[in-house]
């Protein structure tokens, strides 16, 4: 059913797509009475739904960059791409997530680039935020502007296609269970996004996972290292700083490894392009994991909040032997009562936090104090390895 869906989307797109069948990534086409549009700016619904989009742009260069290799860079697509120079295709992407880079191999004076834009599911189109350039060593040409657009046919939504794995037991019987008789020296895990939108009890779920791999693989030291999600503001909806809070439940079992990567992620898109930080942080659990059996964290990790008077919190922290040290200027978040207050007067003592807040505030019995509590924060407390805190919701004690 999930090819069926697809080539059937995929057939139906080639087959009504006019700008495929007259041409439109020929230079020569006349798209003066095409509207304009950039790459930057948030689109008009028209251009979102689903359908075939072209997109073409005339671009002049310096002198200097004739006859050198040259990169596009053009961020995101949703959902899939054709790109052409002067009507030659160079690259094509099938699905939304990878970033658009694509190689010229010897660059002219001036030259057009086509754009052929698939969307199969609305909202489609490219994603504003992301840099759009021509790389040409380490000069960056904007490519932002000037670009003209026509759509080219127009489908109905894709039906959303049916995934076994995501019912009960579906990946475990086809992926794990083959597994059982074979030894590991660890088990990376990198997965959450897609429970961001109903986080309650995913912790419990977690520890029972890993807790079930142990035994499964009859490996009861088995080291279980995983990504704690990073910054990513795609999906309004999705509460991320709870599910992150959750994550930490699967350190209350041996042996495992939380990788905090707030800073490594795309605060728009869904999945990381900086895979190459995420792997040394890993890397870094590894060899810890063995030195702090009960639960390693890459980062300082808030273990409680302790009022000292009546306008004091003190944090404490666990620094799995590692100085931290924290920004000035910043805020942590003092939240009860439905409301937010920021606490911006704090300074740090070894390896505590102590912050004062007005003594005209009381502290109510549900009140908490958080730190980058949000889908797509940013880091201010930080270890000597330049790793970042993990995030936090404490209750004050």
């Amino acid at each position: 059913m999930i090819s069926f869906i697809k080539i059937a989307t995929k057939k139906l797109c080639e087959e009504t797509d006019e700008g495929l069948h007259q041409s439109w990534q020929d230079p020569n086409l006349d798209d003066r009475d095409w509207a304009e549009i950039s790459l930057s700016e948030t689109w008009n619904e028209k251009y979102t739904f689903p359908g075939t989009l072209w997109l073409r742009k005339i671009l002049e260069i310096s002198d200097e960059f004739i006859g050198k290799e040259g990169e596009l860079r053009l961020g995101t697509m949703t959902d899939a791409d054709v790109i052409y120079i002067n009507g030659k295709k160079i690259g094509n992407t099938d699905y939304k997530y990878p970033p658009r880079n694509y190689k010229i191999s010897k660059l002219t004076k001036s030259f057009t680039i086509a754009i052929r834009l698939k969307i199969y599911n609305a909202p489609g189109g490219i994603t504003h935020g992301k840099p759009h350039i021509l790389l040409v060593g380490e000069n960056r040409l904007d490519l932002n502007h000037g670009w003209k657009i026509r759509r080219s046919s127009t489908l109905p939504e894709r039906h959303r296609a049916y995934f076994i794995n995501y019912e009960p037991t579906g990946l475990y019987n086809g992926m794990i269970i083959p597994l059982q008789r074979l030894k590991f020296a660890a088990i990376l895990w990198y997965q959450g996004e897609s429970d961001a939108g109903s986080p309650q009890n995913y912790g419990l779920r977690f520890r029972e996972l890993i807790e079930s791999w142990q035994k499964l693989f009859k490996q009861p030291n088995l080291p279980f290292l995983y990504i704690q999600l990073p910054n990513c503001d795609t999906e309004k909806e999705a509460d991320w700083a709870r599910l992150r809070e959750e994550q930490k439940e699967g350190l209350k079992i041996s042996r495992t490894a939380m990788v905090v990567t707030i800073g490594d992620g795309e605060d728009d898109d869904l999945h990381p392009l900086n895979k190459k930080d995420v792997a040394h942080k890993l890397l870094n659990a590894y060899h810890n994991v063995k030195l702090f059996p009960n639960g390693y964290c890459t980062g300082p990790l808030a273990k409680e909040a302790i009022q000292a008077k009546k306008n004091v919190i003190i944090l404490s922290f666990e620094t799995f032997g590692k100085k931290f040290s924290v920004e000035e200027n910043k805020a942590f978040e003092l939240f009860q009562g439905g409301h937010s207050y920021k606490i911006r007067d704090y300074r740090q003592v070894e390896e505590q936090i102590i912050l004062e807040f007005p003594a005209t505030l009381s502290l109510q019995p549900d009140v908490k104090i958080r730190y980058n509590w949000s889908n797509a924060p940013q880091a201010f407390i930080w270890n000597e390895e330049g790793y970042p805190a993990s995030p936090f919701e404490l209750n004050i004690q």
